[in-house]
């Protein structure tokens, strides 16, 4: 019976017209921004910039030229030519290097600071090699110790030492699956909680629980906007996830993409089934739209503290007393633990611990919801206290 709730719960959301014409917008739109902004975001890096260099004066700088370009990170090629009388760029060269070694000249069509960095440094490489080899001294040994001659640095500040470093890609990998499941739990329960009141109110309620238990009813309910609620998640990811690929932003941002999915798909099973329990059974207290607010912000409140306490306290303390214990409170673990498992500072048997004691907790809260539920769903008057309503059931 409860699976029948949750399939008539399912398709009454999923297949609402709003619900496919925004579903359908937001995959358009996203795909669309993709396809379109590609041009303009992936092949932005062109060729790198050719220059032309005057073999009879300046080809010795060559090889400087390239180890220069290469320390600088700057993409260049450097070309020998036999310079015309009268300097000039050819169509596609960046710039045109002529002799003599020791001062050479470079010109360019507008200004460009990376180029002239590039032909300062290969130009002293250059003249050093020159002065020492006229000194008899072998210039391989003075750069060997020139690459070697490098400061050790001791950070002594807050931020020293294992662990204690901030990484902005382990911040963003977990803040990017605690924020979604915050808003997804969040719009969950809003349609729950509108779902049992709008029953309620419309009395539909009352010939439900003529063939069904009032637990069954709420679970069903849960259960149908669970599926609802992945289906619609997927059809937001799933879009952004290809958009991430055809950029080509997963390269550059680092981030493990199967971890924070899997993340994503445990917590959010399991922070559903913790939140949205109560959002469901506290909505049966009032009987009118405009008064869920009076139960839904406590609960908000609730969900709001983990969720800071994830982005501040996790990254300053990621395997600190208070974080390693709230870790493995019911309420706190949907948001603290993909955070602390993004900055690699949870064990797989804390991990396991969590999961265990979520799983423990649904339960119990299932059963206290459902008295909740029972308690007050058949009063139509004003809002049913909670001591109440538990008396009642």
């Amino acid at each position: 019976m409860m699976w029948l709730i949750a399939k008539r719960e399912f398709r009454a959301r999923a297949l609402a017209k709003a619900s496919l014409i925004s579903t359908g917008v937001i995959i358009v739109v996203v795909v669309a921004a993709a396809l379109i902004l590609k041009p303009f975001i992936v092949d932005r890096d062109s060729e790198p910039d050719l220059l032309h260099v005057d073999s009879a004066t300046a080809g010795a700088l060559v090889p400087y030229l390239e180890t220069a370009a290469e320390a600088q990170d700057v993409d260049a090629v450097f070309e020998q030519v036999d310079a015309p009388a009268e300097p000039a760029l050819a169509d596609g060269v960046a710039g045109l290097i002529v002799g003599p070694i020791e001062s050479p000249e470079l010109f360019v069509d507008g200004g460009n600071d990376a180029l002239t960095s590039v032909l300062t440094a290969a130009t002293q490489a250059a003249v050093l090699d020159s002065q020492i080899t006229g000194l008899g001294g072998d210039p391989a040994a003075v750069s060997a110790a020139l690459a070697q001659a490098m400061p050790t640095v001791t950070d002594l500040g807050e931020g020293g030492g294992d662990g204690d470093g901030f990484d902005s890609g382990e911040f963003f990998a977990g803040f990017v699956v605690i924020l979604v499941l915050f808003f997804v739990l969040v719009q969950s329960s809003s349609v729950i909680m509108m779902g049992v009141v709008e029953e309620k109110s419309s009395r539909v309620v009352e010939i439900l629980l003529a063939t069904v238990r009032p637990s069954t009813l709420l679970g069903g309910k849960i259960m149908g906007v669970a599926l609802y609620t992945l289906v619609q998640a997927a059809g937001m990811v799933l879009p952004l996830l290809f958009a991430v690929w055809h950029l080509e932003f997963l390269g550059a941002l680092e981030v493990g993409v199967g971890q924070l999915l899997v993340n994503f798909g445990v917590w959010f099973v399991l922070g559903f089934a913790l939140f949205t329990v109560l959002f469901g059974g506290l909505a049966a207290l009032v009987s009118r739209q405009e008064d869920i607010g009076s139960v839904s912000t406590p609960m908000m409140l609730l969900m709001m503290v983990p969720l800071y306490l994830a982005i501040y306290l996790v990254p300053s303390s990621p395997d600190g007393t208070v974080t390693t214990v709230l870790t493995q409170v019911p309420f706190f673990a949907p948001f603290l633990v993909p955070m602390r498992s993004a900055f690699g500072a949870i064990t797989t048997a804390e991990t396991l611990l969590a999961v265990a004691l979520c799983l423990i907790a649904i339960p119990l809260l299932t059963w206290l919801a459902g008295r909740v539920y029972a308690g007050a769903v058949l009063n139509t008057g004003g809002r049913v206290k909670l001591k109440d309503a538990l008396r009642r059931s």
